[in-house]
């Protein structure tokens, strides 16, 4: 039976259900607090004539119809000075006496202060001024000055002591006719004021106040002494004696204002009793889930959820706040629809906000509840909190180590001093919204919208750096998989964002590295394939013609033509050998640099002196463009020598026949720039960086007597004395451009 019983009680379907009339208990109670206004009408319960409804409706007309006839009478009275009330005026007159006696204790006191410095005396200044004045014509200046000022303040205050009792029957007057013109302005009221027989004050033209009023639906003598309970509805203890006032309701006014309290009386009782039943139906609902917090039907034991692995002072946080906010969200928004104002409003749409904050919040606190109770049932109140997590870590902890950690983190660096800043900026943010949480109810909504809104900020931006940090990652993981077009998306946070452009530079050396390392090899496979073939041609012919001379001897008749072969292939041989180590050596800058102030146009003009034999055997045309004839560079003679001569020496090699031949020098801000430009005699259908490589020619089929290593060793020579070289192709159009520092 137990057993059974126990299915019942902790099945889900009721625990869902006991949550669902929480919500409902709480809407039905907040519905019913709508009609707030209505609750004392619906206590009272009262006749419609003996109510404080109908008093309020009174009320006014009553207090103006009492003052016009008990203090102004009519405004002849006023006017004549009858309503003054000289304890009034006294005291109007002692208050600006006691203002012009400020003024003139203040000009005493400036006046004074200007004085004493032409008095040497420390007593009583006036004697001083009384015995000084007639000697000292500024002193006497100053003594008619305040005078001066003094008079003039009595003069305005004796004007405005004059016109007192005139201001006061102004004022008189302003308040009278305000009363009237509210008192014409009532519809629906009827009001007479009888003093000794006779009306003095009516909004009827009944001969007979008496009868008229008894013949309306409802109406109201009153007078001093009456014993009835319209004392409980006027204060008529201050009627005169000799004074009657009648009061009551048009049949108009009556029917529409019954009508109006008996509904408002109807609002009541209905809000009273849904705000009981919802109460009712909320904490029993609630009671139940208490009750059933932490039992289940299919396990014994206190057991927990998974939203209690949620520190229990951190929810209790959050979950409050919530509720804080729904509250606010009530009672900021409910009054709205309780008290309406002039301002337009959707009721509907306000009414549907109203109950999603009371549902919201109520599902809130059923869980806060809940979390509460398993763990105090299980007697884990404390120990689940973060607050004791901390506590036990703190205690577990040496404080020393600590404070080496942070230090050891904090190590003056940016990242470091900008983490700071920033837990800094959000410390203070909640200290200022948990202050505000504790003052007027604007200001605690402000308040616990900052909170909010400060924590959801803080979560973006640490799900936001984690992002990063997981996109940084997988681009590591993809570089470490061999993919060199990583690329990793720019991130917001400097660190990260330095590490994944630190990480993008590796991946893009290591595409460099491995891309020069491809073209390195091909280097070295071109080269070695260049070298055997340009140092095996000259080789295979020596010593196929020293086979010949050996087979033929040296009488024979071509010895002689086969010396000359052998001489010529020695030569080359011994040129390529030269030109070989020459490179090497430039190319690992072991040449010494004897650095001087040479000109560059004289040089140029001397080497091209020196090879006017070759330069007219050649039968190309030399044209020379100097910007100036003195161009001073710093630079080795010898070596820049062997630069233009190479680059000459490719020009013979390579020029087409019978073309022209440009040399110009430029004067380019702290460098001079020199060209050669020439017509290839060969297709250039290599690019101008091949060209530069060693044993690299323009003529493919490799049937120049070039060696391929001339450009290459132009270059290392060039920038071994602190300038650069390049070159460039223009279809059939070659140029080499030399920059060399210009002399300080």
């Amino acid at each position: 039976m137990d057993t059974k019983l126990k299915k019942y009680r902790y099945s889900v379907l009721l625990k869902t259900l006991a949550v669902i009339l929480c919500v409902a208990g709480m809407l039905t109670a907040a519905y019913g607090l709508e009609k707030a206004p209505y609750f004392d009408m619906g206590i009272q319960n009262k006749d419609f004539k003996k109510s404080l409804y109908l008093r309020d409706i009174l009320k006014e007309t009553y207090n103006q119809a009492f003052d016009i006839s008990m203090n102004y009478i009519n405004e002849e009275n006023i006017k004549s000075g009858a309503c003054l009330d000289k304890n009034a005026v006294n005291d109007r007159k002692n208050r600006l006496q006691s203002e012009k006696q400020t003024e003139v204790t203040l000009i005493n006191d400036y006046y004074n202060s200007l004085m004493a410095n032409y008095t040497n005396v420390k007593t009583d200044i006036n004697d001083a001024l009384n015995s000084q004045s007639e000697k000292n014509p500024e002193l006497q200046k100053l003594l008619d000055e305040r005078k001066s000022e003094i008079e003039k303040i009595e003069n305005k205050y004796k004007t405005k002591i004059y016109y007192i009792e005139a201001d006061y029957i102004k004022e008189q007057l302003a308040q009278y006719h305000a009363k009237m013109d509210t008192l014409i302005k009532t519809k629906g009221i009827y009001y007479s004021v009888v003093k000794n027989g006779n009306v003095t004050l009516t909004n009827n033209y009944n001969n007979n106040p008496e009868n008229f009023f008894k013949s309306l639906p409802v109406s109201f003598q009153l007078k001093q002494g009456s014993n009835n309970e319209n004392d409980n509805l006027f204060y008529t203890a201050s009627i005169p004696s000799d004074t009657i006032i009648f009061l009551g309701l048009s049949q108009e006014r009556y029917n529409a204002e019954l009508l109006t309290y008996n509904e408002n009386v109807k609002e009541g009782l209905s809000g009273i009793k849904l705000v009981v039943i919802g109460l009712a139906v909320f904490l029993l609902a609630l009671c139940y889930i208490i009750y059933t917090a932490g039992r289940s039907r299919r396990k014994d034991g206190l057991l927990l959820l998974p939203i209690d692995d949620i520190y229990l002072d951190v929810a209790l946080a959050v979950l409050a706040g919530i509720i804080i906010l729904c509250i606010s969200s009530v009672y900021e928004y409910g009054r709205y629809i309780i008290f309406p104002t002039s301002f337009y409003y959707n009721v509907s749409i306000i009414t549907v906000l109203l109950g999603v904050a009371i549902s919201v919040g109520t599902l809130a606190g059923i869980v806060l509840v809940t979390m509460f109770v398993r763990r105090f049932k299980r007697h884990e109140v404390i120990k689940s909190t973060l607050m004791y997590k901390a506590f036990i870590w703190i205690k577990n902890n040496l404080f020393k180590k600590i404070v080496k950690n942070l230090l050891s983190v904090y190590d003056n660096s940016p990242a470091a001093l900008r983490l700071i800043l920033i837990f800094g900026i959000y410390a203070l943010a909640t200290l200022v919204s948990v202050a505000l949480l504790f003052t007027e109810s604007v200001g605690t909504l402000f308040g616990l919208t900052l909170l909010v809104g400060i924590n959801v900020t803080a979560v973006y931006f640490v799900l936001d750096a984690f992002k990063s940090l997981k996109d940084i990652t997988a681009g590591a993981k993809r570089i470490r998989s061999g993919e060199q077009s990583t690329y990793i998306p720019p991130q917001k946070i400097p660190e990260l964002k330095e590490l994944s452009e630190t990480i993008d530079s590796i991946a893009d050396g290591l595409k460099h590295a491995v891309n020069n390392q491809v073209k390195a090899e091909k280097m070295k496979a071109e080269l070695i394939t260049n070298v055997s073939h340009d140092l095996k041609t000259p080789l295979t012919s020596i010593i196929t013609y020293v086979d010949l001379l050996k087979s033929e001897g040296l009488s024979s008749e071509n010895s002689q033509k086969y010396i000359d072969i052998i001489d010529k292939k020695s030569q080359r041989l011994k040129t390529l050998t030269e030109d070989l180590f020459e490179a090497a050596k430039a190319s690992s800058g072991s040449i010494t640099v004897n650095a001087e102030e040479i000109n560059i146009v004289s040089l140029i003009n001397q080497g091209l002196g020196e090879l006017s034999d070759k330069i007219q055997s050649s039968g190309l045309n030399f044209k020379t463009n100097f910007s100036s004839d003195k161009l001073l560079v710093t630079a080795d003679g010898k070596l820049l020598w062997r630069v233009i001569e190479n680059l000459l020496s490719n020009v013979f090699k390579y020029a087409m026949p019978n073309s022209r031949v440009y040399i110009e020098t430029t004067d380019i801000n702290d460098n001079i720039v020199v060209s050669v430009k020439n017509i290839s005699a060969y297709e250039l259908n290599i690019p101008a960086d091949e060209l530069l490589e060693r044993f690299k020619r323009g003529d493919s089929s490799r049937n120049s007597e070039g060696s391929g290593l001339g450009l290459s060793i132009a270059r290392s020579l060039t920038e071994i004395q602190g300038g650069s070289f390049s070159i460039s192709i223009d279809g059939d159009l070659f140029k080499a451009t030399i920059v060399i520092p210009k002399a300080k």
